[in-house]
C-alpha cells in the first residue's frame, strides 16, 4: 500500500504541470496516530502552510532608513552641501562686506557646523534608530540647531575679537543663524521623507521579488528520492521511514513561510539531503564536512541556499560517474563573514558550463535581495575540483571597512 502511494505521488511529481512549490497541509494535523518526530528536525515545530506575512511581526526597521552619517559618503555630501548653502548665501543681493570675504567666513561657519552635527548624529545612530519617525526627526532637528547656536555664539566672539565689525548684535545674529538652519532643516526634513518613502517601497518591492525567487526553488530530487523510498520499502523498511523524515524535513523547510533559516538549520537540512542520496547512488557518493570548531554564528539565509548547491554537486559527480566521488562542505568563521565552499570532482568529459547555473544565479539574486553587495557566490574549477564559494556577511561585522571576498 505504501510502496503504491509513493509511486503515485512520484508519477504525480514527474508532471510538467507543476510549475510551483508544493502547497501541503500539516502532517500534525492528521489522525490522532500521528507519532511525535524524535529526529531533532529544526522545522519540526514550524507550520509547513504558507501564510501570508503579518507586518506586525517583522516590523520595518528604521535604521534602515536613517542614514548611515558615519559613512565618508554621506559626510563628503554634507560637506558639499553646507558648501553650497554658503555660496548661495555668499552671492546673495544685499551682502555689504566683500563677497570672498563672506563666502570664506560663510564656509567655515557652515562647515563647522556640519561636521559637529554629522559627528553627534553618528555617536547617537543606535539611540535614534530606536525612536518612531516623529521624535526622531525632532531629534535631529534639535541637534542641527543646538550645534548651530553653539557654533553660532563661538564665531561671534571669535571673529569680533578678530577685528570683525559685526552689523548687528549678538543676538540678531544667533537668530538669524538659527531662522537659516530651520529652513535647511526643514528642507532636510522633507527629503528624508522622500527617502523614507523610497526605502519602504524597495522594501516591499524587495520582499515581492524575494518571494517570486522563493517560488521558483523547487527540490528536483523530489522524484529521485521517491524512487529510493521505494525500493528501501521491501529491502530496509527503518531506512524507508528515516528516508521520508529526511524528504519531509526538507519539505517543511522549503514551505516554511518565514523564508529565511539559520546557518545551523542549513547545513542540518545538507546532511538530511545527502543521506537520502547516499542511499541511492551507494558508494558512489560519500561527503566531508569541515566545520569550525566553535559554535557557527546565528546567520539567516534564504531557505534552501547550500542545498541546491549540493544538489548541484552530486548531479555533477557521483551520478554520471561510476566511480567514487567525495564531496566536500567546508565553513570558515572570520571576524567579518562566514564562508561555505562546496566541491565536487570533475567527471570526464563535464566543463565549467555544464553545471546548473540557474540554481546559481536563482541563489545570488535572493542573496543580493537580502544581504545586497555584502555576499557573494563564486564558482569555478580549482585543481580539477568545481568549487563554489559562497561568502555571507556577520550581522555583527565591524563597519568600518569594506568586506573583500576572496
Amino acid at each position: 500500500m505504501l510502496l503504491d502511494v509513493v509511486r503515485r505521488i512520484a508519477l504525480v511529481y514527474r508532471s510538467p504541470v507543476i510549475a510551483g512549490p508544493l502547497y501541503l497541509p500539516d502532517a500534525r494535523a492528521g489522525s490522532g496516530n500521528d507519532r511525535p518526530s524524535s529526529t531533532g528536525d529544526p522545522y519540526q515545530d514550524k507550520e509547513t502552510v504558507m501564510a501570508p506575512p503579518n507586518p506586525q511581526q517583522e516590523p520595518t526597521p528604521r535604521s534602515a532608513a536613517l542614514p548611515a552619517f558615519c559613512t565618508p559618503h554621506i559626510l563628503l555630501i554634507t560637506l558639499l552641501l553646507g558648501f553650497c548653502l554658503a555660496l548661495l548665501l555668499a552671492i546673495a543681493p544685499g551682502a555689504s562686506e566683500d563677497r570672498w570675504v563672506r563666502l570664506g567666513t560663510t564656509a567655515w561657519f557652515t562647515t563647522w557646523v556640519a561636521l559637529i552635527t554629522v559627528s553627534l548624529l553618528c555617536a547617537l545612530r543606535r539611540p535614534l534608530s530606536r525612536l518612531r519617525l516623529t521624535p526622531l526627526l525632532l531629534g535631529v532637528m534639535s541637534t542641527l540647531l543646538a550645534v548651530t547656536a553653539a557654533v553660532s555664539l563661538f564665531a561671534y566672539q571669535s571673529l569680533t575679537e578678530l577685528g570683525w565689525q559685526a552689523t548687528e548684535s549678538q543676538a540678531e545674529f544667533l537668530l538669524h543663524n538659527l531662522a537659516i538652519a530651520a529652513v535647511v532643516g526643514a528642507v532636510g526634513i522633507w527629503i528624508f521623507s522622500l527617502h523614507l518613502a523610497k526605502a519602504r517601497q524597495l522594501s516591499a518591492q524587495t520582499k515581492a521579488e524575494l518571494d517570486a525567487l522563493h517560488a521558483r526553488i523547487r527540490p528536483h530530487f523530489l522524484f529521485n528520492s521517491l524512487n529510493t523510498v521505494a525500493a528501501l520499502i521491501d529491502t530496509d523498511p527503518k531506512a524507508a521511514e528515516t528516508a521520508v523524515l529526511n524528504l519531509a524535513s526538507i519539505f517543511r523547510a522549503a514551505l516554511n513561510a518565514a523564508d529565511t533559516a539559520l546557518l545551523a538549520e542549513e547545513l542540518e537540512l545538507a546532511r538530511r539531503y545527502l543521506v537520502l542520496e547516499q542511499w541511492r547512488l551507494g558508494s558512489r557518493l560519500s561527503f566531508e564536512e569541515h566545520l569550525p570548531a566553535e559554535d557557527l554564528p546565528k546567520i539567516r539565509l534564504p531557505v534552501l541556499t547550500l542545498q541546491p548547491l549540493l544538489e548541484n554537486a552530486v548531479r555533477h559527480s557521483a551520478e554520471r560517474s561510476t566511480a567514487p566521488c567525495t564531496v566536500r562542505l567546508e565553513c570558515q568563521v572570520s571576524p567579518r563573514s562566514v564562508s561555505i565552499v562546496i566541491d565536487n570532482p570533475r567527471v570526464a568529459g563535464e566543463t565549467a558550463s555544464n553545471g546548473n547555473g540557474i540554481s546559481q544565479a536563482n541563489i545570488q539574486d535572493r542573496l543580493a535581495l537580502m544581504f545586497g553587495d555584502a555576499a557573494s557566490l563564486r564558482a569555478g574549477v580549482v585543481d580539477d575540483r568545481y568549487r563554489v564559494k559562497l561568502v555571507i556577511p556577520r550581522p555583527d561585522r565591524p563597519q568600518d571597512t569594506p568586506e573583500r571576498h576572496g
